[in-house]
């Protein structure tokens, strides 16, 4: 589905944060696209959007520098300032739509934790780049220009938090980074992209999550709220409870178990002393499956294991868990 503007109407307004990453990364020379981290240079404020002339033909663009820092950086503070910001900016009837430049190493985690959280319908999008923009062939240009046309169309409103990098409007439930160099990183490995952003200009839509996201659910958060720790343990073959001793004696109130791939946790490690002693000390145990493994549990799992058991991607179970506190005394995490 596709609309065309009118370009007789007032341009869109677009926000555009800008947090830092590899799109306004600055390496030794142009062929420099795998050390350029190591130079510790950025394009000067202002300079990502200025580069885009472009963009003057699609929206009215307000650029809102935030903190810069690499996104594996972030914290959930820096997450609950984005909120504050976010909601502040179309509260005051800034912008029509939002996007954020963002470091691709947790991208997809600060898109989920924002389409839980956020309580608007207003288009707000994720984009970052896998090529620094001192590069030949940079993809961060298009990528940012891509990511404005998206957030300026009338059809990305009420979609959730979308991301978008190589022509391609992903959902932030199921994208994730599946290559450390290719531009064509990101994946929705079982649904698949929600449309794309294509070269002859127009935004395509060709389906939307069901899932309950921004004002439909339940999480509200603010500048002071707290969030209880959740830890995630991954399951491999010998595993202990040792991981599980350290994260409760760190004071996790809950833990994740990032199964092998039908979602089974490692016996010693989780049906053994150290679920006991996790009990004992008051801290939840939620299961999940390793990133790389299929959607989907053995029912098996599930059946004998009822207290443990979840749906998603084991980041994304941490992030539902660390905003339900009430699941954190028993229960089991909701499915978004």
């Amino acid at each position: 589905m596709s609309i065309e503007l009118d370009v007789t109407t007032p341009l869109p307004r677009v926000a555009v944060m800008t947090t830092g990453g590899t799109i306004d990364s600055v390496g030794t020379d142009r062929l420099d696209l795998a050390w350029y981290f190591e130079t510790r240079t950025r394009l000067a404020s202002g300079q990502l959007i200025a580069d885009l002339p472009e963009l003057g033909a699609i929206a009215a663009i307000e650029e809102i520098p935030l903190r810069p820092i690499p996104s594996h950086g972030l914290g959930v503070s820096d997450w609950l300032e984005m909120v504050a910001s976010i909601t502040q900016i179309f509260a005051d009837g800034r912008a029509d739509g939002l996007v954020i430049a963002h470091g691709t190493n947790t991208i997809e985690e600060t898109a989920y934790f924002l389409n839980l959280t956020l309580k608007t319908d207003r288009p707000v999008v994720l984009v970052g780049a896998m090529r620094p923009a001192s590069a030949l062939s940079a993809d961060g240009p298009l990528n940012l220009l891509n990511a404005v046309r998206v957030a300026a169309h009338p059809c990305s409103v009420g979609r959730g938090v979308l991301v978008v990098l190589d022509d391609t409007i992903h959902g932030a439930r199921d994208v994730t980074k599946s290559a450390t160099y290719r531009v064509g990183a990101f994946k929705a490995r079982d649904l698949g992209p929600l449309g794309y952003a294509d070269a002859d200009g127009r935004v395509v839509y060709y389906h939307q999550s069901t899932r309950r996201h921004t004002p439909a659910t339940e999480f509200e958060v603010g500048p002071g709220t707290e969030v209880p720790r959740v830890d995630v343990v991954l399951s491999y073959v010998g595993a202990d409870a040792t991981m599980i001793d350290a994260a409760v004696a760190a004071g996790a109130r809950g833990i994740v178990s990032a199964g092998t791939g039908a979602g089974l946790p490692g016996e010693p490690c989780w049906v053994g002393t150290g679920r006991a002693r996790a009990i004992h000390k008051s801290a939840r145990l939620h299961r999940s499956r390793q990133p790389a493994a299929m959607e989907g549990a053995h029912p098996s799992c599930a059946r004998a294991h009822p207290y443990i058991r979840s749906r998603g991607d084991p980041a994304h179970v941490r992030r539902v868990l660390m905003l339900t506190p009430q699941r954190l005394e028993g229960g089991c995490a909701p499915c978004r």
